[in-house]
């Protein structure tokens, strides 16, 4: 086996203390063993550096930095990385001890692609599944036209493009740097795909935001499209499909508004995805926005 591991993961965390026993774990007890697992504290005022130093584990490597937001913490972790590919955990959720070696097996019989995607699930704090994920194709780069079905957690980037493709650091962005830039390495190098789940995302109270607030939301919105566009890949790829990429924003909008219980805004981001591709009432997310309408109507 080599002597540099064949996988960096990469945990950003920020006062997550509480939650890291589990993660840290479901990525040190992997049954695939040839890998390295850097913790990036992106500025934590919690114990977070104590709880650490109890693991005593040579593959673990921790580093404390000032805070930047999730994308300047996993940019920093790619460059003290070594690895073949990186790839990112959050620090509250975990993989099945499979996850790396699914991961391996695709890769090689994939010939060692530039970018991947292994399949996750979603459970609540009770322990049920969450129906979500539609079966992914390989080098179906269309499949962001109408949102990011990727996740961090099944992400997997070769190195040796991690100098050119990197995470936007504008924190302004949050929450929408991944989907920037899944669409500008896709663009430029397809994504290869297992539907094999070995990964969970956890929802639970303290990972929920319920006041999204619009000035917010449209400015994510601004600057993703500003950014991925910027890609003379992502523009000869997606220029013609620029309306329904805008109408999917739109509708991400609406919906959120739709949770912070601001109908009205809700309604006028809803109007513009419709406006800009009339088949986003065919969507899942235009069944959940009618649910939260509705149930705002109800509950005011």
């Amino acid at each position: 086996m080599s002597a540099e591991p064949f996988f960096s993961v990469i945990i950003p965390t920020y006062n997550r203390a509480g939650f890291l026993e589990r993660s840290i774990n479901s990525v040190l007890q992997q049954s695939y063993p040839n890998f390295e697992l850097i913790i990036i504290d992106d500025g934590s005022t919690d114990n977070t550096e104590e709880f650490i130093k109890q693991f005593n584990d040579p593959k673990l490597h921790y580093y404390k930095k000032e805070n930047a937001e999730r994308g300047a913490a996993r940019n920093f972790g790619m460059d003290k990385s070594i690895g073949r590919y990186v790839t990112f955990l959050d620090s509250d959720d975990y993989y099945y001890p499979w996850h790396l070696s699914h991961a391996y097996e695709s890769l090689n019989e994939y010939e060692f692609p530039k970018f991947f995607h292994l399949a996750y699930e979603i459970k609540d704090e009770k322990g049920r599944v969450k129906p979500i994920i539609n079966k992914l194709k390989s080098n179906d780069i269309m499949m962001f036209i109408e949102g990011n079905p990727l996740s961090c957690i099944g992400v997997f980037i070769d190195r040796a493009i991690t100098d050119m493709y990197r995470f936007n650091e504008n924190r302004d962005l949050s929450g929408s740097e991944d989907w920037e830039l899944w669409i500008r390495i896709s663009s430029n190098f397809g994504i290869k795909t297992d539907n094999r789940v070995s990964a969970v995302i956890m929802e639970h109270k303290s990972r929920s935001v319920i006041n999204f607030d619009e000035q917010k939301l449209l400015k994510r919105k601004l600057l993703s499209l500003q950014y991925a566009f910027q890609d003379a890949k992502v523009r000869e790829l997606f220029n013609d499909y620029f309306n329904q990429v805008e109408s999917y924003c739109d509708s991400y909008i609406a919906l959120h508004l739709m949770l912070s219980k601001k109908t009205k805004s809700g309604f006028k981001y809803f109007f513009q995805a419709f406006k800009n591709n009339y088949r986003v009432i065919l969507s899942r997310r235009f069944l959940a926005i009618i649910k939260h309408s509705l149930l705002n109507m109800f509950y005011r």
